[in-house]
Protein backbone atom coordinates (compact mmCIF):
# COMPACT_ATOMS: atom_id res chain seq x y z
CA UNK A 1 0.00 0.00 0.00
CA UNK A 2 1.49 3.36 -1.03
CA UNK A 3 1.03 6.51 1.00
CA UNK A 4 -1.61 5.23 3.46
CA UNK A 5 -3.90 7.73 5.18
CA UNK A 6 -3.65 5.84 8.48
CA UNK A 7 -0.75 3.84 9.86
CA UNK A 8 -0.68 1.99 13.17
CA UNK A 9 2.90 1.00 13.96
CA UNK A 10 3.40 -1.47 16.81
CA UNK A 11 0.57 0.19 18.76
CA UNK A 12 -0.34 -1.11 22.20
CA UNK A 13 -2.80 -0.02 24.87
CA UNK A 14 -2.76 -1.18 28.47
CA UNK A 15 -5.03 -0.53 31.41
CA UNK A 16 -2.93 -1.42 34.42
CA UNK A 17 -1.76 -4.97 33.82
CA UNK A 18 -4.42 -5.66 31.17
CA UNK A 19 -3.29 -5.38 27.55
CA UNK A 20 -6.29 -4.36 25.44
CA UNK A 21 -4.25 -3.97 22.23
CA UNK A 22 -0.90 -5.66 21.59
CA UNK A 23 1.63 -4.58 18.95
CA UNK A 24 -0.95 -3.65 16.33
CA UNK A 25 0.29 -2.91 12.80
CA UNK A 26 -2.29 -1.73 10.28
CA UNK A 27 -2.37 0.56 7.25
CA UNK A 28 -5.55 2.07 5.79
CA UNK A 29 -5.60 3.66 2.35
CA UNK A 30 -7.37 6.86 1.35
CA UNK A 31 -10.92 6.16 0.26
CA UNK A 32 -10.93 2.64 1.70
CA UNK A 33 -13.78 1.08 3.67
CA UNK A 34 -12.20 -1.00 6.43
CA UNK A 35 -14.25 -2.97 8.95
CA UNK A 36 -12.69 -4.11 12.23
CA UNK A 37 -14.53 -6.98 13.83
CA UNK A 38 -14.14 -9.56 16.56
CA UNK A 39 -15.76 -10.77 19.77
CA UNK A 40 -16.27 -8.59 22.84
CA UNK A 41 -12.98 -7.68 24.47
CA UNK A 42 -10.89 -8.26 21.33
CA UNK A 43 -9.58 -4.64 21.23
CA UNK A 44 -11.55 -3.34 18.23
CA UNK A 45 -13.27 -0.44 20.03
CA UNK A 46 -10.07 0.52 21.85
CA UNK A 47 -8.31 0.65 18.47
CA UNK A 48 -11.01 2.96 17.08
CA UNK A 49 -10.92 5.19 20.18
CA UNK A 50 -7.15 5.59 19.82
CA UNK A 51 -7.62 6.61 16.19
CA UNK A 52 -10.29 9.11 17.28
CA UNK A 53 -8.03 10.60 19.95
CA UNK A 54 -10.20 9.42 22.84
CA UNK A 55 -7.47 7.10 24.11
CA UNK A 56 -3.69 7.54 24.10
CA UNK A 57 -1.52 4.59 23.00
CA UNK A 58 0.70 3.05 25.66
CA UNK A 59 3.27 2.28 22.99
CA UNK A 60 3.90 2.66 19.27
CA UNK A 61 2.72 5.37 16.89
CA UNK A 62 -0.52 6.25 15.14
CA UNK A 63 -0.01 8.39 12.05
CA UNK A 64 -2.68 10.18 10.01
CA UNK A 65 -1.49 11.56 6.70
CA UNK A 66 2.08 11.00 7.87
CA UNK A 67 1.72 12.97 11.12
CA UNK A 68 2.13 11.28 14.52
CA UNK A 69 -1.17 11.75 16.33
CA UNK A 70 -0.52 10.05 19.68
CA UNK A 71 -0.88 13.20 21.78
CA UNK A 72 -3.20 15.19 19.50
CA UNK A 73 -6.57 15.60 21.29
CA UNK A 74 -9.80 14.49 19.67
CA UNK A 75 -11.09 18.02 18.99
CA UNK A 76 -7.98 18.81 16.94
CA UNK A 77 -8.42 15.78 14.66
CA UNK A 78 -10.65 15.63 11.61
CA UNK A 79 -11.95 12.21 12.66
CA UNK A 80 -15.67 12.45 13.51
CA UNK A 81 -17.08 9.39 15.24
CA UNK A 82 -20.60 8.02 14.84
CA UNK A 83 -21.46 6.27 18.09
CA UNK A 84 -23.67 3.29 18.77
CA UNK A 85 -25.79 5.55 20.97
CA UNK A 86 -25.72 8.28 18.24
CA UNK A 87 -25.21 10.96 20.97
CA UNK A 88 -27.73 13.37 19.45
CA UNK A 89 -28.76 16.41 21.50
CA UNK A 90 -32.44 16.11 22.56
CA UNK A 91 -32.68 19.86 23.27
CA UNK A 92 -31.77 20.73 19.67
CA UNK A 93 -33.91 20.10 16.61
CA UNK A 94 -32.69 18.08 13.63
CA UNK A 95 -31.08 20.99 11.77
CA UNK A 96 -29.42 22.33 14.92
CA UNK A 97 -27.94 18.90 15.63
CA UNK A 98 -26.45 18.78 12.13
CA UNK A 99 -25.11 22.33 12.49
CA UNK A 100 -23.48 21.72 15.87
CA UNK A 101 -20.00 20.76 14.66
CA UNK A 102 -19.90 23.65 12.21
CA UNK A 103 -20.96 26.06 14.94
CA UNK A 104 -18.05 24.87 17.11
CA UNK A 105 -15.75 25.65 14.17
CA UNK A 106 -17.05 29.20 13.91
CA UNK A 107 -18.80 28.80 10.54
CA UNK A 108 -21.33 31.57 9.88
CA UNK A 109 -25.00 30.87 10.57
CA UNK A 110 -26.15 31.25 6.96
CA UNK A 111 -23.56 28.79 5.67
CA UNK A 112 -24.30 26.37 8.52
CA UNK A 113 -27.98 26.32 7.64
CA UNK A 114 -27.34 25.91 3.92
CA UNK A 115 -24.96 23.00 4.38
CA UNK A 116 -27.16 21.32 7.01
CA UNK A 117 -30.22 21.45 4.76
CA UNK A 118 -28.17 20.11 1.84
CA UNK A 119 -27.03 17.07 3.83
CA UNK A 120 -30.46 16.42 5.28
CA UNK A 121 -31.82 16.40 1.74
CA UNK A 122 -29.00 14.08 0.64
CA UNK A 123 -29.86 11.63 3.40
CA UNK A 124 -33.58 11.65 2.68
CA UNK A 125 -34.56 13.93 5.56
CA UNK A 126 -35.83 16.97 3.67
CA UNK A 127 -38.72 18.49 5.61
CA UNK A 128 -37.51 17.02 8.95
CA UNK A 129 -35.21 19.91 9.85
CA UNK A 130 -37.51 21.42 12.53
CA UNK A 131 -38.47 18.15 14.20
CA UNK A 132 -37.35 17.16 17.66
CA UNK A 133 -35.06 14.14 17.96
CA UNK A 134 -37.71 12.21 19.92
CA UNK A 135 -40.08 12.58 16.96
CA UNK A 136 -37.79 10.51 14.71
CA UNK A 137 -37.57 6.78 14.08
CA UNK A 138 -34.36 4.86 14.78
CA UNK A 139 -33.33 4.94 11.14
CA UNK A 140 -34.01 8.67 10.87
CA UNK A 141 -31.92 9.37 13.97
CA UNK A 142 -29.10 7.33 12.47
CA UNK A 143 -29.17 9.46 9.33
CA UNK A 144 -29.14 12.67 11.41
CA UNK A 145 -26.00 11.41 13.16
CA UNK A 146 -24.42 10.67 9.78
CA UNK A 147 -25.35 14.11 8.44
CA UNK A 148 -23.83 15.77 11.51
CA UNK A 149 -20.56 13.88 10.95
CA UNK A 150 -20.38 14.32 7.17
CA UNK A 151 -21.46 17.95 6.92
CA UNK A 152 -17.93 19.07 7.82
CA UNK A 153 -16.65 17.04 4.85
CA UNK A 154 -13.99 15.04 6.76
CA UNK A 155 -11.38 12.92 5.03
CA UNK A 156 -12.19 10.02 7.35
CA UNK A 157 -15.28 8.86 9.25
CA UNK A 158 -15.13 6.49 12.23
CA UNK A 159 -18.16 4.36 13.09
CA UNK A 160 -18.55 2.36 16.30
CA UNK A 161 -21.30 -0.29 16.06
CA UNK A 162 -23.54 2.32 14.39
CA UNK A 163 -26.35 -0.07 13.41
CA UNK A 164 -26.52 -2.30 16.48
CA UNK A 165 -29.56 -0.52 17.99
CA UNK A 166 -31.66 -0.65 14.80
CA UNK A 167 -34.35 -3.14 13.84
CA UNK A 168 -33.14 -5.80 11.34
CA UNK A 169 -34.98 -4.32 8.35
CA UNK A 170 -33.46 -0.90 9.08
CA UNK A 171 -29.98 -2.41 9.33
CA UNK A 172 -30.18 -3.66 5.75
CA UNK A 173 -31.42 -0.26 4.53
CA UNK A 174 -28.69 1.64 6.39
CA UNK A 175 -26.01 -0.68 5.02
CA UNK A 176 -27.05 0.47 1.56
CA UNK A 177 -27.01 4.13 2.63
CA UNK A 178 -23.52 3.85 4.14
CA UNK A 179 -22.04 1.96 1.20
CA UNK A 180 -23.47 4.42 -1.32
CA UNK A 181 -22.24 7.45 0.62
CA UNK A 182 -18.77 6.04 1.05
CA UNK A 183 -18.40 5.32 -2.65
CA UNK A 184 -19.87 8.65 -3.75
CA UNK A 185 -17.80 10.77 -1.37
CA UNK A 186 -14.55 8.80 -1.46
CA UNK A 187 -14.23 9.23 2.31
CA UNK A 188 -12.21 6.68 4.28
CA UNK A 189 -14.53 4.68 6.55
CA UNK A 190 -13.22 2.80 9.59
CA UNK A 191 -16.11 0.73 10.87
CA UNK A 192 -16.12 -1.32 14.08
CA UNK A 193 -18.71 -4.07 14.38
CA UNK A 194 -19.32 -7.52 15.84
CA UNK A 195 -21.64 -8.30 12.92
CA UNK A 196 -20.21 -10.47 10.17
CA UNK A 197 -23.03 -9.60 7.77
CA UNK A 198 -22.38 -5.86 8.14
CA UNK A 199 -18.62 -6.12 7.73
CA UNK A 200 -18.68 -8.55 4.82
CA UNK A 201 -21.42 -6.78 2.86
CA UNK A 202 -19.89 -3.29 3.03
CA UNK A 203 -16.13 -3.31 3.58
CA UNK A 204 -13.28 -3.44 1.06
CA UNK A 205 -11.12 -5.14 3.67
CA UNK A 206 -11.97 -6.80 6.98
CA UNK A 207 -9.68 -6.88 10.01
CA UNK A 208 -10.38 -9.75 12.41
CA UNK A 209 -9.11 -9.11 15.94
CA UNK A 210 -8.80 -11.49 18.85
CA UNK A 211 -7.25 -11.00 22.29
CA UNK A 212 -5.88 -7.58 21.35
CA UNK A 213 -4.13 -8.75 18.19
CA UNK A 214 -4.90 -8.92 14.48
CA UNK A 215 -5.68 -12.49 13.46
CA UNK A 216 -6.25 -11.84 9.75
CA UNK A 217 -6.72 -8.99 7.27
CA UNK A 218 -8.21 -9.47 3.84
CA UNK A 219 -11.09 -9.11 1.44
CA UNK A 220 -14.37 -10.45 2.86
CA UNK A 221 -14.51 -13.45 0.52
CA UNK A 222 -10.90 -14.41 1.27
CA UNK A 223 -11.48 -14.38 5.02
CA UNK A 224 -14.78 -16.24 4.72
CA UNK A 225 -13.44 -19.01 2.48
CA UNK A 226 -9.79 -19.08 3.58
CA UNK A 227 -9.43 -18.41 7.33
CA UNK A 228 -5.81 -18.33 8.42
CA UNK A 229 -6.25 -19.54 12.01
CA UNK A 230 -8.66 -21.65 14.03
CA UNK A 231 -9.80 -18.48 15.82
CA UNK A 232 -10.89 -16.92 12.51
CA UNK A 233 -12.42 -20.17 11.26
CA UNK A 234 -14.53 -20.46 14.41
CA UNK A 235 -15.47 -16.78 14.53
CA UNK A 236 -16.35 -16.30 10.88
CA UNK A 237 -19.19 -18.20 9.25
CA UNK A 238 -20.37 -21.68 10.14
CA UNK A 239 -17.25 -23.72 9.55
CA UNK A 240 -16.46 -27.33 10.31
CA UNK A 241 -12.87 -27.91 11.44
CA UNK A 242 -11.45 -31.38 10.82
CA UNK A 243 -8.01 -32.87 11.50
CA UNK A 244 -5.59 -32.84 8.56
CA UNK A 245 -3.10 -35.43 7.41
CA UNK A 246 -0.05 -33.73 8.98
CA UNK A 247 0.57 -32.82 12.64
CA UNK A 248 -1.07 -29.51 13.49
CA UNK A 249 -2.79 -29.29 10.11
CA UNK A 250 -6.54 -28.62 10.09
CA UNK A 251 -9.14 -28.72 7.34
CA UNK A 252 -11.98 -26.21 7.09
CA UNK A 253 -15.22 -27.06 5.32
CA UNK A 254 -17.99 -24.46 5.40
CA UNK A 255 -21.47 -25.58 6.40
CA UNK A 256 -22.88 -24.64 2.99
CA UNK A 257 -20.41 -27.05 1.34
CA UNK A 258 -21.53 -30.06 3.39
CA UNK A 259 -23.91 -32.64 1.90
CA UNK A 260 -26.24 -34.62 4.19
CA UNK A 261 -27.06 -38.21 3.19
CA UNK A 262 -28.94 -41.07 4.78
CA UNK A 263 -26.57 -43.64 3.28
CA UNK A 264 -22.79 -43.55 3.11
CA UNK A 265 -21.68 -41.81 -0.08
CA UNK A 266 -18.42 -42.32 -1.93
CA UNK A 267 -15.41 -40.18 -1.08
CA UNK A 268 -14.91 -38.10 2.07
CA UNK A 269 -17.66 -38.79 4.60
CA UNK A 270 -18.29 -38.71 8.35
CA UNK A 271 -20.95 -40.61 10.26
CA UNK A 272 -22.87 -38.22 12.52
CA UNK A 273 -25.85 -38.06 14.85
CA UNK A 274 -28.47 -35.36 14.37
CA UNK A 275 -28.82 -32.91 17.28
CA UNK A 276 -31.02 -29.98 16.22
CA UNK A 277 -31.84 -27.48 13.51
CA UNK A 278 -31.82 -23.68 13.25
CA UNK A 279 -33.72 -21.59 10.73
CA UNK A 280 -31.52 -18.91 9.10
CA UNK A 281 -33.75 -17.08 6.66
CA UNK A 282 -34.40 -19.23 3.61
CA UNK A 283 -31.89 -21.89 4.70
CA UNK A 284 -31.64 -24.23 7.66
CA UNK A 285 -28.59 -25.16 9.73
CA UNK A 286 -28.41 -28.78 10.83
CA UNK A 287 -26.29 -29.48 13.92
CA UNK A 288 -24.71 -32.92 14.31
CA UNK A 289 -22.37 -34.70 16.71
CA UNK A 290 -19.49 -36.69 15.29
CA UNK A 291 -18.28 -39.99 16.67
CA UNK A 292 -15.57 -38.16 18.61
CA UNK A 293 -18.06 -35.79 20.24
CA UNK A 294 -17.26 -32.87 17.92
CA UNK A 295 -20.03 -30.55 16.71
CA UNK A 296 -20.53 -30.39 12.94
CA UNK A 297 -22.84 -28.24 10.83
CA UNK A 298 -24.50 -28.35 7.43
CA UNK A 299 -26.53 -25.64 5.72
CA UNK A 300 -29.46 -27.12 3.80
CA UNK A 301 -32.55 -26.00 1.90
CA UNK A 302 -36.16 -26.27 3.01
CA UNK A 303 -36.58 -29.05 0.44
CA UNK A 304 -33.80 -31.06 2.12
CA UNK A 305 -35.40 -30.52 5.52
CA UNK A 306 -38.73 -31.79 4.24
CA UNK A 307 -37.12 -34.79 2.51
CA UNK A 308 -34.96 -35.92 5.41
CA UNK A 309 -37.30 -34.91 8.29
CA UNK A 310 -34.50 -35.55 10.81
CA UNK A 311 -35.15 -36.57 14.39
CA UNK A 312 -32.73 -36.10 17.33
CA UNK A 313 -30.47 -39.11 17.59
CA UNK A 314 -30.96 -40.14 13.97
CA UNK A 315 -27.79 -41.16 12.08
CA UNK A 316 -26.66 -39.44 8.85
CA UNK A 317 -23.54 -39.04 6.75
CA UNK A 318 -21.82 -35.73 6.02
CA UNK A 319 -19.73 -35.52 2.85
CA UNK A 320 -17.87 -32.87 0.88
CA UNK A 321 -15.90 -32.49 -2.33
CA UNK A 322 -12.11 -32.05 -2.21
CA UNK A 323 -12.30 -28.57 -3.77
CA UNK A 324 -14.50 -27.43 -0.86
CA UNK A 325 -11.66 -27.90 1.64
CA UNK A 326 -9.45 -25.09 2.91
CA UNK A 327 -6.22 -26.32 4.51
CA UNK A 328 -4.93 -24.44 7.58
CA UNK A 329 -1.27 -25.09 8.26
CA UNK A 330 0.18 -24.57 11.77
CA UNK A 331 0.89 -20.86 12.39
Amino acid sequence: MTDPLVRFHNVSKSYGTYEAVKGLNLEIARGEFVAIMGPSGCGKTTTLRMLAGLETPSGGDIRIDGKVMNDVPAHERDTPLVWQSLALFPFLNVRENVEFGMKMRGIAAAERKERALLWLDRLGLKGFEDRRIDQLSGGQRQRVALARSLVTEPEMLLLDEPLSALDPHLVIRMQGVLTRLQKELGITFVYVTHSQSEAFSMADRVVIMGHGEIEQIGAPQDIFRAPRTRFVAEFVGRNNILPGDKPGQELVVAADRMVVSENRPEGNAIKVEFLSEEFAGTSIIFYFEGEGGEELKAQVSEETLARLAPEPGQTFWLSWSPDSVHVMEPV
